[in-house]
């Protein structure tokens, strides 16, 4: 009898238990239809084929502009100025006496040292014919030619002295900005003026580091002036020149190029922008909607098709080079020929579900694009049950 109990009250508990768990079983069936029954999450991207193209990297440096011809004029000698034959800015041409000093002392010295020349002259010519007649000894004949010769050295003398006091343009062009007064006093080796010469061609002269490749002389470089406007101009310049060795302290070559017609656009000594172009390299240009940035990295996503021919994102590390414009140049970790997210990239990861869309300018091809049959009428079927299942519940 009291075994009887036992048994009933554990046949009683077994059927609680197995009617609580097929209870519990349905429940999950039910909530893993309900699940099912739902669309996979998914995003819908415009898409692009990535190919390579020609691209020429470039780089700046700075340069400075060097006018063909400059001289800054100096006086050798010191000395009150007597005249002064230009003002600030003047043009000027070659041989055009710009500034002289008084030179009234040596003037008298001159024409004193002239008149013992004439007078040394005379007595060289009598001594020459009295040489001739045994008249005079050759010692006497020796001592008259070298007075005479000494009186032009005197002559030349100062003859220099006074174009020392005179400030000659060596060439044409236009002088600086410098105001003299006459009665000035000047000591030597004063920096009277600047002359830049009237070439209309110009040079600039530029720094190229060691680890850049070597130009070439005639090599072609794109100058153009420091300026905020928007407007700036760009000028084609020629290599001439480099110089003979790498600067010790920076480790750059020095490089010289001729603008044709430059002086029309720059100044002796502006600072300007150089252009150069590297040699020409096949990389991969994409859209920039397409390239997905954070701080450890940067990345686009490759459109894969699964075993059910739908497409799969898949993040495709890459390293970035210039930008130009809405594009972005490639330099590692994408081929061409390679289907890629673009507007819309950034709402996608790892092996979700991609809808994708050609885009406008996209020459995508139909059969990389074919999301079959099968895909669509599951993803609509997916959307109709979600419909029914949420009407029912």
């Amino acid at each position: 009898m009291h075994i009887k109990s036992w048994l009933t009250a554990l046949l009683v508990i077994a059927v609680t238990i197995g009617g609580l768990g097929f209870f519990k079983f349905q429940q999950i069936q039910a909530a893993m239809a309900m699940a099912a029954s739902f669309p996979e999450p998914s995003a819908a991207v415009k898409t692009h084929i990535t190919e390579a193209r020609e691209y020429v990297p470039n780089y700046q440096v700075n340069g400075q502009i060097v006018a063909k011809q400059i001289v800054q004029l100096q006086n050798e000698l010191p000395g009150i100025i007597y005249q002064v034959n230009f003002a600030g800015g003047d043009k000027v041409a070659q041989g055009d006496l710009l500034l002289a000093l008084n030179t009234s002392e040596e003037q008298a010295q001159l024409a004193s040292a002239k008149a013992t020349l004439k007078l040394r002259k005379s007595n060289f010519a009598r001594m020459a014919t009295l040489v001739k007649q045994n008249k005079v000894s050759q010692q006497e004949y020796d001592l008259a030619e070298a007075e005479m010769a000494i009186a032009k050295s005197t002559i030349e003398n100062l003859q220099s002295i006074i174009a020392k006091k005179q400030v000659i343009a060596p060439f044409s062009g236009i002088v600086g900005l410098d105001t003299y007064q006459v009665g000035q006093f000047l000591p030597s080796n004063s920096a009277i003026t600047t002359i830049v010469g009237n070439d209309a061609n110009i040079w600039v002269d530029f720094q190229v580091p060691q680890t850049k490749r070597r130009l070439a002389i005639g090599e072609q470089v794109v100058v153009s002036a420091i300026a905020n406007d928007g407007q700036t101009k760009r000028y084609t310049a020629k290599i001439i020149g480099q110089n003979a060795q790498v600067q010790a302290n920076s480790r750059h070559m020095i490089y010289r190029a001729e603008i044709i017609n430059g002086a029309a656009y720059f100044r002796h000594n502006e600072l300007v922008k150089i252009t150069i172009n590297d040699q020409a390299q096949q990389l991969v240009v994409v859209p920039n909607s397409a390239v997905v940035r954070n701080q450890l990295e940067s990345f686009v996503y490759q459109l894969v098709k699964d075993e059910r021919k739908a497409y799969r994102a898949q993040k495709l590390r890459v390293e970035l080079g210039e930008r130009l414009g809405d594009e972005q140049v490639i330099i590692s970790g994408l081929d061409e020929g390679v289907l890629i997210a673009t507007q819309g990239s950034f709402k996608l990861r790892s092996g979700l579900l991609v809808y994708p869309e050609a885009s406008a300018k996209s020459e995508l091809s139909a059969a990389l694009l074919n999301i079959n049959t099968h895909t669509d009428t599951n993803r609509n079927t997916d959307k109709h049950t979600h419909s029914n299942s949420a009407e029912q519940h």
